[in-house]
């Protein structure tokens, strides 16, 4: 979605042309060496996830890319409307997506390589303890023929992914818990502002 991204890049949230940039779901690249990496660790016997920071109303239409591009269908994690909001930054979504998947999913399917492309987006895993690895280092690894070995290593020993998660985690919890006590208030005002469009709506509506 880089080529659209001029379309959110305005200052103010309000000046961004949020719907634009999202009717373009649809058109976004696909990045072929990335194409060929999932399909790769999916023949090798993983299981695929996916995480975006986009709305979890567009996810059909993530969905719909993702196999439209033939890549292997899996779970999606998506910006939650009502736990994370619309403005909340990315950073943070993925932050809670990696300790959503550590609470909810881990004992069945862990995390063994988590593959992001934002430099900012891996330091800030990699403070989690999540095994997260920068795509154009598995590319690289992939093209040699050493992407099974370079995963089963893992980006860190396993020993310091535990402390650097038992760190964070308290960590976490208070940012999270702030957050939704924050964002707890600003439902309540979303939804007020709701009841009152109803409310006008249906004084329009008898007036005419």
């Amino acid at each position: 979605m880089d080529e659209f991204a001029h379309l959110i890049q305005a200052p103010k949230y309000k000046d961004r042309d949020w719907k634009a940039f999202h009717s373009h779901f649809g058109d976004a690249a696909l990045n072929r060496a990335g194409g060929r990496l999932v399909r790769d660790l999916v023949d090798a016997g993983f299981t695929i996830a996916y995480t975006t920071t986009r709305l979890d109303t567009f996810m059909p239409t993530t969905d719909y890319w993702i196999r439209q591009k033939s890549l292997p269908p899996g779970h999606i994690e998506c910006r939650e409307f009502w736990t994370d909001g619309t403005v909340r930054p990315s950073l943070d979504i993925k932050r809670r997506h990696w300790w959503k998947w550590v609470d909810k999913y881990e004992d069945q399917s862990p995390v063994v390589a988590w593959i992001d492309d934002g430099p900012e987006a891996v330091a800030m895993l990699a403070e989690q303890g999540c095994p997260v690895w920068k795509f154009d280092q598995l590319v690289v690894e992939h093209l040699a023929g050493n992407l099974l070995p370079t995963i089963e290593r893992g980006p860190r020993p396993v020993e310091e992914l535990a402390k650097q998660r038992a760190e964070a985690r308290p960590i976490f919890d208070e940012a999270e818990a702030e957050h939704q006590r924050k964002h707890k208030k600003w439902q309540q005002a979303h939804v007020a502002r709701m009841k009152q469009r109803q409310r006008e709506r249906r004084q329009r509506r008898a007036q005419s």
